[in-house]
């Protein structure tokens, strides 16, 4: 039986030993006028072998007590070796004795020099001494004694010799069950057997594929690699779902009286197949489970490594099959976790209720069956819409127009005038196309030869009436003269296409210029306006109004429809930027005139936080926080520094000098670094606001969330600069 701890002597035994270890470290300091590992191993040994000698062992208690001493007595000592320093160097202190000196130091720049010094030099001396606690400690309060058996076996097997007396036995006692590799043979046949078949039936219809592609005279290759892409994923999930049941060779389960204990052996002893190892070892192993076991029940300090040892705690029934039981347990922090248990331990059974394992599980052939008749199906559905896609796009293909055939693409009287290179953009999941030799500048684009300037706005959840206004907003202009509109029938809008309607309405003005508004309204309510501003003496507006037609016959509307009630529900990975982190949301704004809906961008969350009654969102994933959000203002600046305001308001704290702004004029964008603290925790986080529509920005609150950060964190921040064209070094430092 184990000796019960005297703590009381225990307490005086370290206070003695951390006496001794401050006296190392005050003699230490005299000699090297420095510190070292060794005043701190001094200072763990003495003190928490004073504990051991006293108390009879050390526990958890033990080493609180013994840490507690040694930080009081470190601090002691440094205090004494900067007292010594003062004395012998600084004059003005000559005269005084040592208490008066230890106890109260005068406001004199030397003396404040060296205390500076001791105080910055005392974190070192508690660094070294964990750093000598650390091994004293294993050894001190792990029992092992696997070790001491296995020099006894090696004594007697090895040597021939006589073995080393044998500790004693373990008081606790468990029942051990063992996992049994054979029983779960017939499972690990049938899962290697429809794997063959799988691979033999992808073959198979690749081969079928290709005769495919000579029939239809169509490439099927995009759908070839898209049905085996998919096709692996039943294969992948059976056959690891499979095989992690039949390989769970270091998972032993112990009982003790009424409690069941789950002992990983790889992390407790480095032991990866129980069946493999001699008698004498599993005997070793045993003891060291017990030995473990008994300790956490006692409360003794323990060093096995985290889930090497999980006790399962009001263990419950949930599932059975004839391959495994499925329980769930409590855990530390009350919450209940589930636990899946193959059906490889003889004689075992892990809850009431559940049937005991007697013998090997059967073979299961369902699985494979399914993933079969999957592959099937992901396979000749992604060969059958490639071969649609192919025939599909070869119908609708945008041809360039030439000759008589420009007037008959649009209205009569409005020509096309098709360039002779394109560019195609997307802005909000909407493509479209202009001429090559444009220049492109956030949602802007110049047509150097002429001067004239265009620029695109695109809203969501709108109808005609709505997207008339959008057409019309130019005529508040006080310089409006008079405005033409291209179709003037009966509806506000023309069709244009099968899923679209358009119009285009110029304004003139009475300085001379003339504004075109361009807008293209789809059946799901997406709007994509383009604007043109020019003089007519610079360019016609019959060549302004060819180009703007150019790209309203090239539009493709590949959002969602978003609406009042789903916008909140809209957010999704934007596949249109080939996104893996960013995705596009949807908030409501008003400064169209008119209810619509932006999309931003934001990082995807299951779980996106609207404020503001929709105008707003917040998001969180992988450490970055992103707070998006439509504000009116003078310009982009004025943005930046009324959010840092409205952050203040709330009593978060900004440091000095952490004020970088940067402002370009030209582009009316700004961007700002502040630091600041949250719940007791720095804060970095970049705002950033740009021109979205006249009078309006969108401002953008990227925040980094250290203590959240994970290894998506850079790819996440990586995607997020290329959409929002920046370059944050700070917020890249923090996932390094």
């Amino acid at each position: 039986m184990k000796a019960k701890e005297r703590v009381v002597l225990g307490v005086l035994g370290a206070l003695l030993g951390s006496i001794l270890g401050s006296v190392c470290i005050v003699l230490e300091n005299q000699v090297s006028s420095t510190f070292s590992l060794i005043g701190g191993v001094a200072m763990a040994a003495f003190t928490l072998q004073g504990y051991i000698q006293l108390a009879g062992r050390l526990s958890k208690k033990g080493v609180a007590v013994s840490l507690a001493l040694m930080a009081v007595m470190c601090a002691l000592a440094n205090q004494i070796n900067c007292t010594i320093e003062i004395l012998e160097t600084v004059e003005a202190v000559q005269g005084m004795d040592f208490l008066e000196v230890l106890g109260c130091f005068e406001e004199l720049p030397e003396v404040q020099e060296i205390r500076s010094w001791y105080d910055s030099q005392l974190l070192l001396l508690y660094l070294f001494t964990l750093g000598g606690s650390f091994l004293i400690l294993v050894r001190s309060c792990w029992k092992p004694r696997a070790e001491a058996r296995r020099r006894a076996v090696l004594d007697e097997v090895l040597l021939g010799g006589e073995p080393e007396a044998e500790e004693e036995k373990p008081e606790l006692q468990g029942t051990f069950y063992t996992f049994q590799k054979v029983w779960m043979k017939p499972l690990r046949i049938s899962a290697g057997g429809f794997v063959m078949v799988l691979m033999v039936l992808l073959v198979a219809l690749l081969t079928l594929t290709l005769m495919l592609e000579e029939r239809f005279q169509a490439d099927l290759e995009a759908g070839m690699i898209a049905g085996c892409a998919l096709s692996c994923i039943p294969l992948l999930w059976i056959t690891l779902t499979i095989t992690r049941q039949c390989n769970a060779f270091p998972i032993l389960f112990v009982r003790t009286g009424t409690r069941l204990w789950r002992v990983n052996l790889m992390k407790f002893c480095r032991v990866g197949d129980w069946e493999i190892l001699p008698p004498a070892r599993q005997a070793v192993i045993r003891d060291d489970v017990l030995w473990e076991l008994e300790n956490i029940l006692e409360g003794d300090f323990s060093v096995c490594r985290s889930g090497a040892v999980t006790e399962l705690r009001d263990i419950r029934a949930e599932k059975e099959d004839r391959w495994s039981w499925t329980v769930s347990y409590e855990q530390e922090e009350g919450t209940r976790k589930k636990l899946r248990i193959p059906k490889g331990y003889p004689d075992f059974t892990p809850a009431m209720g559940m049937e005991r394992a007697r013998g090997p599980v059967p073979c299961r052939w369902l699985p494979g069956l399914a993933a079969l008749a999957l592959t099937v199906v992901f396979l000749s559905g992604s060969v059958g819409f490639a071969r649609w896609h192919a025939l599909q796009s070869g119908e609708a293909a945008p041809e360039p127009l030439s000759g008589p055939g420009q007037a008959e693409a649009a209205l009569p009287d409005v020509p096309v005038r098709v360039p002779e290179t394109y560019t195609e953009f997307v802005i909000s999941e909407i493509r479209f196309r202009v001429d090559g030799e444009f220049q492109y500048s956030r949602r802007r684009f110049l047509d150097g030869k002429t001067g004239t300037s265009y620029r695109v706005y695109t809203q969501y959840g709108v109808d005609e009436a709505d997207a008339w206004d959008t057409l019309t907003s130019r005529t508040d202009d006080p310089l409006y003269d008079r405005f033409q509109a291209v179709y003037s029938g009966e509806d506000l809008l023309a069709p244009l296409g099968e899923t679209s309607r358009y119009n285009i309405v110029s304004v003139y003005r009475t300085d001379g210029t003339i504004h075109h508004t361009a807008a293209a309204l789809s059946d799901t309510g997406a709007l994509f306006t383009l604007e043109a501003e020019h003089t007519q003496a610079d360019q016609s507006p019959e060549e302004v109004l060819a180009n703007l037609m150019y790209t309203l016959q090239t539009i493709r509307f590949e959002g969602p429809e978003v609406t009042e009630e789903n916008y909140q529900t809209k957010i999704h990975l934007s596949k249109i930027r080939n996104c893996a982190y960013m995705a596009a949301a949807y908030i409501k704004t008003d400064h169209f005139g008119h209810e619509a809906f932006v999309d931003v961008y934001v990082p995807y969350s299951d779980t996106p936080i609207y404020a503001a009654d929709g105008r707003a969102i917040r998001t969180e994933a992988h450490g970055l926080r992103v707070y998006a959000s439509i504000l009116p203002g003078e310009n982009a600046k004025e943005v930046v520094e009324a959010r840092q305001e409205v952050l203040s308001s709330t009593g978060q704290v900004y440091e000095d000098g952490v004020d970088d702004q940067s402002y370009r004029e030209d582009l009316d964008a700004a961007c700002m670094l502040t630091v600041y603290e949250e719940n007791g925790r720095r804060r970095n986080a970049v705002l950033y606001a740009e021109s979205m529509w006249e009078g309006y920005y969108l401002l953008r609150e990227i925040t980094g969330l250290p203590e959240e950060i994970d290894g998506e964190y850079l790819p996440l921040l990586k995607e997020l600069e290329e959409i929002f064209g920046l370059t944050m070094p700070v917020l890249e430092q923090l996932g390094e």
